[in-house]
């Protein structure tokens, strides 16, 4: 079986750990700017979930939202671009549709999988949550001072996963990890395993543990809201190891 791995690297959770930022050649994570009605901007991080779909955090996309740029790919030189849609939305928060997590879906204004190193991450199984629960590999655009990364940079860091619970930051359920993985910025970015399966979605730090939605509570709805969202995106290209909740065989 193919897998995938973050940025083509075949590092050890241990060099992760230590890992100083690097350009990409390849990746899922996508860097999300968003323009706000009122002139002011927020940033986040996500991931690609299908050919135009990305994954974040519900807090990410503010309720006075206009538009948005998506850096990915190499080194996150490429651009695509999604503005506010209320006649056909283009985007779903969660918590807004009946499912209490900090999660949301944002369709782009062009698919951008397979363009210029950028690759979908396949998501965890439902009720598979026993995988997102030890050393994982946290993505990010800040510094551990808080402070952005580059443009053209992202980091790798190890967040230790302890237990499953519920959330201290939103309602639903979360991964948490001791200490504060995260910094402002880093909201709405992808947890993965070290096999490249996407098991959280940041949503911040509460004292001193790191929080991410436990993405095996809540793969239904993620698959659901895709086909709305992007009925040929959500189905048609889905990656060799993509594992739909529908799909309960262990990978």
């Amino acid at each position: 079986m193919r897998k995938l791995f973050v940025v083509s690297c075949l590092l050890s959770l241990s060099q992760l750990s230590v890992a100083a930022p690097f350009s990409p050649q390849e990746t899922n994570y996508i860097k999300l700017d968003f323009q706000n009605q009122n002139g002011s901007r927020n940033i986040c991080g996500g991931s690609l979930v299908g050919k135009d779909l990305v994954l974040t955090a519900s807090h990410c996309i503010l309720d006075n939202w206009a538009g948005v740029t998506a850096y990915y790919g190499r080194n996150f030189e490429n651009q695509a671009s999604a503005r506010r849609d209320n006649a056909q939305p283009n985007w779903i928060k969660f918590d807004h549709h009946g499912v209490a997590v900090d999660l949301a879906l944002l369709k782009l204004s062009q698919p951008i999988a397979g363009r210029n190193g950028a690759k979908i991450v396949p998501v965890v199984a439902q009720e598979n949550c026993a995988s997102g629960i030890g050393a994982m590999q946290a993505q990010r655009r800040m510094d551990d001072q808080g402070y952005q990364l580059g443009q053209s940079l992202m980091q790798v860091s190890v967040a230790n996963i302890v237990r499953q619970g519920p959330s201290p930051l939103a309602n639903g359920v979360s991964l948490l990890a001791n200490g504060n993985v995260g910094r402002g910025g880093d909201s709405g970015s992808p947890l993965l395993s070290p096999q490249g399966v996407q098991v959280g979605v940041y949503n911040g730090n509460a004292g001193n543990v790191s929080a991410f939605a436990a993405l095996c509570k809540y793969a239904s709805a993620i698959q659901a809201w895709s086909e709305v969202l992007s009925p040929s995106g959500a189905q048609t290209t889905p990656p060799g190891d993509w594992v739909w909740p529908s799909d309960r065989r262990r990978r």
